[in-house]
């Protein structure tokens, strides 16, 4: 039996529109801290003499995290929505 198969008829629609709300909010967040960390990679921001190439590059690395939950929340809308 599918996952989709335990959840009651009624859950399944919240289930959906609440993992394209994780969507929504992973790609935004994501987007976010990959263009800041690269930004203060590079050197062009305003506090980018405080943190090391290491530290943006860490940003930037929770970024594309954000951007996985995202990937994630899109499934989970796909798979629960049909």
């Amino acid at each position: 039996m599918a996952l989709k198969d335990h959840v009651p008829k009624p859950l399944r629609g919240p289930i959906g529109f609440g993992s394209i709300g994780v969507m929504i909010l992973g790609l935004v967040v994501g987007y976010i801290f990959v263009t800041v960390g690269l930004t203060l990679y590079f050197g062009m921001g305003d506090p980018a003499e405080a943190l090391s190439g290491l530290e943006s590059l860490a940003i930037s690395g929770v970024g594309l995290a954000c951007l996985g939950v995202g990937y994630l929340g899109w499934k989970g809308f796909t798979y629960f929505a049909y």
